[in-house]
């Protein structure tokens, strides 16, 4: 009765590897797979690049960086280079040039990389610019045309234009899941031009340990506000900024949310514009984290009491 009531041989209890490890980058670095994960091993990887920025003096709203999630990458046995682009700068006022997001890149053998989000429609070029979502586009002079620039096909969306040539309106940026709404006038309804939807990243984290911190709480690559519109309405619950109000004055496009690459809010006239939100890069890898206590065969009895006791038991 040495083995607690069960005739057999007593087994040792090992530690079950049935939680994921997530590795989260704000900032360039360097990615090295779990020890225990197999030569052939693969993960989930998620780019995010860095958001553009909205163009000054009354121009349009920047577009989200590219996004992209990739499931079953194989991860090398050496080390990855992994790169975080920064957020495209707002134009400045007077000027009012802006400029793209920058590139994230996860640099494996087969590298991912995603394209920075597109700049804000600025004068004399008042088309919002391509990128991984595309920018806004500017109010335009009386007869002119402004488009939103394009996203790249599996990155983002298209920046919205404008409704109606000459009014005062610009565009919101593209998002990963959404185009960017179309400036209209006299006035935006109650919640103003929306910068297109981003993507929430939580469902591929379901199986990760609880308790971990990423930014945003996994919601990114949202467009910038656009104009006009109630700019306390018009926030992108993805990261992207919402639009700068004309009073008080100055005020400009508001910035992209840090590691999100949320495009900038378009700002008023006279007015600088907003700078994109950084982007991030985030690895899942499969099962590499313990999760509890396990045994074949037959075990202890009073084994399994100790650790059913404490919950850590896994059948």
């Amino acid at each position: 009765m040495a083995n607690g009531g069960i005739i057999g041989p007593v087994n040792t209890v090992n530690q079950a590897f049935d939680k994921d490890k997530l590795t989260t980058f704000t900032s360039g670095g360097t990615f090295t797979k779990a020890t225990c994960n197999p030569a052939a091993s693969t993960a989930t990887v998620i780019v995010v690049a860095g958001g553009g920025g909205s163009g000054g003096d009354a121009g349009g709203a920047g577009g989200a960086g590219g996004m992209t999630v990739t499931e079953n990458h194989p991860l090398p046995g050496s080390s990855v280079t992994v790169s975080v682009g920064g957020g495209g700068a707002g134009g400045p006022h007077p000027g009012g040039a802006s400029s793209q997001g920058a590139t994230s890149t996860f640099g494996s053998a087969s590298p991912l990389s995603t394209t920075g989000g597109g700049r804000g429609g600025y004068a004399p070029t008042r088309n919002g610019g391509p990128g991984g979502s595309g920018g806004g586009g500017m109010e335009s002079a009386p007869g002119g045309t402004n488009a939103g620039g394009c996203g790249v096909s599996g990155q983002g969306s298209k920046g919205g234009g404008l409704s109606t040539p000459g009014n005062g309106a610009a565009g919101g940026g593209g998002g990963k899941s959404a185009v960017g709404a179309v400036g209209t006038a006299p006035s935006a309804p109650t919640n103003g031009v929306q910068g297109g939807s981003g993507l929430d990243i939580t469902p591929f984290l379901s199986n990760v340990t609880p308790g971990y911190s990423i930014p945003n709480s996994g919601k990114y690559a949202g467009g910038g506000g656009g104009r006009p519109s109630n700019c306390s309405n018009n926030s992108n619950l993805f990261g992207g900024g919402r639009c700068g109000s004309a009073s008080p004055n100055p005020n400009p496009g508001v910035n992209g949310t840090t590691n999100t690459g949320g495009g900038a809010g378009a700002g008023p006239g006279n007015n600088p514009g907003g700078a994109g939100g950084p982007g991030v890069v985030l690895v899942v890898e499969k099962c590499q984290v313990a999760g509890g206590k396990l045994a074949p065969g037959v075990w202890s009895m009073n084994t399994v009491f100790d650790f059913v006791k404490s919950d850590n038991w896994t059948n």
